[in-house]
Parts: structure tokens; sequence; C-alpha cells
């Protein structure tokens, strides 16, 4: 397999992790559009033994990207008592974060 099955700007997609188990993409939508146009949600669920979701979010441009990850940096919790999620570009320049594991999507 493999080649690349991802079209879009790169510094545009977001990986967010430590999701409820049970989120909703119109959850997620809502709170990132805060920061720009999203275009794309895709949420991973049932992996972790946590039960935890992560997901990967896309922008149409690397601003509103980057607005949503300062933003967050401050610490965001999607439900109260839950824990702050954790977003970070899933792709773009490999910078700090970008060496180890490359994911498949």
């Amino acid at each position: 397999g493999g080649g690349k099955g991802d079209s879009g700007t790169p510094g545009t997609k977001l990986y967010v992790g430590n999701l409820p188990g049970d989120i909703h993409r119109d959850t997620l939508e809502t709170v990132f559009k805060n920061y720009g146009a999203v275009t794309d949600v895709h949420i991973m669920t049932g992996k972790s033994k946590s039960g935890q979701a992560c997901a990967f979010l896309r922008y149409a441009d690397t601003t509103a990207a980057n607005n949503a990850i300062a933003a967050m940096q401050q610490g965001y919790e999607i439900r109260p008592g839950e824990g702050h999620i954790i977003v970070k570009l899933a792709d773009g320049p490999a910078g700090k974060g970008g060496a180890g594991r490359s994911a498949p999507y």
C-alpha cells in the first residue's frame, strides 16, 4: 500500500487527541470553526485502551490551523473534567514532534 491519499496544503492538517470516546464530528466542527474554515474531520475511535478517541481535522488554510493550535495550547477541555485535548500539526514541516512514527492517514 502507501502512496499519497492525502491531498491538501501542508500545515493545514491537525491531530486532535485525548478526545472522549463518544465525540461527534459536529462537536469538533463547532469548536474548531471558531478559528477558520474546517474542510474535513476524521474521527478514529476504539483503538486506545483508555477508550479515548483521536481525530484528524483539516483547515482551508495554514493561518486557521496555526490559530487553533495557539488557542488550544492554553488548555481546552471539550468535556469539562476529562482533561485537556491535544492539538498539533499532523503533517507539514517536520519540526518539533514531527520525528518518529508517521501516521498512515
